[in-house]
């Protein structure tokens, strides 16, 4: 049982508030300042880079913890090790970024530094795994959360002072890998060895764990990330910008619910019948039920929302209200997926679940395709059919899976 877990939580929540806050806070000028037309494409290259990062670094950190935790016999081998897989992997995945960018039409060198962050990142994660592997979350908090500050102010300063967005997105990752040399050099100096000669197998362990590990992280960012990479591979320009911001917001709107549902975890994961895993799964509808008061709420209220965006991001955006109550309709959908990736998590059915989200976004491509050539609101009925079809599947693959 972790120690101290009140204070853990007061500072992993502290942290996350910061990290939504500030996120909000740079959208928001990005957009105001370099208009919808860079923030779209700033957008999908981010998107993409996500989905190609969750693939280069195979969830490390999350296997370096795990084995941390369980106290494993090559321990102090473990961050060393991961770092060169990281490392290598990402060299590989730098081979395969520029057919990837034209494929998708994204711009290369906004997607290979934000992949470079997404590295550095993982890394940092890893060597944080140390302390959250001992049930210490306030010493990565803490890291993360000056991290966080540091990056929001220094990044107002790189915008106000007229460069680049492309200077900024340098500015990002020069963070990331400062702050990655901090979390590294906060180890303990003898609790890290480098030995060439048992290197191997802890890296073939690595990488196994890492490939089973992998499939579950990867679906979840394609749920998160598929409709932003989907929206730039048929639009382009201010339009973009626009219908980007509408499908952040719904994304915020949603990480905050499901951020509720998986409290609901732990109790699933240690049910031992069919009747307290049916007990809860009628809980979590109620809360799909409830959703759908969020986007009738925002309905009701759409011309303020467009006044306080209009005002936040400028004129360019003034369509943001109009396609977000559209798309909060997505919400309940969302839910119900997430309740059922819960379940088949908590279950152990993850991989069964991966295939089918997986296969769920080539379904979504095709949508995509289909409504862009029909044209009657494309993409705001491609966002929602697509979340149709990610919760069909879904329920179709955890009541296989249970039954």
């Amino acid at each position: 049982m972790i120690k101290n877990w009140k204070r853990n939580t007061v500072y992993i929540s502290i942290m996350q508030l910061t990290l939504l806050l500030v996120n909000f806070f740079l959208i928001t000028i990005i957009s105001r300042e370099y208009g919808a037309e860079t923030y779209g494409e700033y957008a999908s290259s981010k998107s993409l880079s996500v989905l190609i990062g969750t693939a280069t670094v195979m969830s490390l950190a999350l296997v370096t913890t795990k084995y941390l935790a369980q106290k494993n016999e090559n321990s102090k081998l473990l961050f060393s090790n991961s770092y060169y897989l990281i490392i290598r992997n990402f060299l590989i995945a730098l081979l395969i970024l520029f057919p990837i960018t034209f494929i998708f039409q994204r711009d290369v060198s906004m997607t290979a530094l934000f992949l470079i962050g997404f590295v550095f990142n993982e890394m940092i994660h890893v060597a944080l795994a140390y302390f959250q592997a001992r049930g210490d979350f306030v010493t990565s908090s803490k890291q993360i959360l000056i991290r966080t500050i540091i990056y929001g102010l220094g990044a107002w300063l790189v915008i106000s002072q007229g460069f680049s967005i492309l200077a900024l997105i340098v500015f990002q990752v020069f963070m990331l890998a400062t702050f990655f040399l901090v979390a590294h050099l906060s180890i303990p100096k003898n609790d890290i060895v480098l030995d060439t000669k048992s290197s191997k197998p802890v890296r073939d362990d690595l990488q196994k764990s890492g490939k089973k590990m992998v499939l579950t992280t990867f679906s979840s960012a394609l749920i998160s990330e598929l409709d932003i990479v989907m929206l730039g591979i048929f639009y382009s320009g201010s339009l973009l910008g626009v219908l980007a911001w509408s499908r952040r917001i719904l994304e915020i709107i949603f990480q905050l619910l499901a951020a509720s549902l998986d409290i609901l975890f732990p109790e699933l994961s240690k049910a031992k019948d069919k009747s307290e895993v049916t007990l809860i799964r009628t809980k979590l509808t109620r809360v799909f039920y409830v959703s759908f008061s969020i986007p009738i709420v925002y309905f009701i209220f759409k011309d303020i929302g467009n006044s306080i965006f209009i005002n936040l991001l400028g004129n360019e955006f003034d369509m943001v209200s109009e396609y977000t109550y559209q798309i909060l309709f997505c919400i309940p959908l969302m839910v119900w997926s997430r309740i059922n990736i819960i379940f088949s998590r908590a279950l152990n059915f993850e991989i069964n679940l991966s295939k089918t989200i997986i296969f769920g976004a080539f379904l979504s491509y095709i949508v995509y395709l289909v409504m862009h050539r029909i044209g009657i609101n494309p993409a705001v009925l491609s966002i929602i059919l697509s979340q149709i079809i990610i919760a069909i599947l879904t329920t179709f693959s955890y009541k296989k899976s249970y039954e």
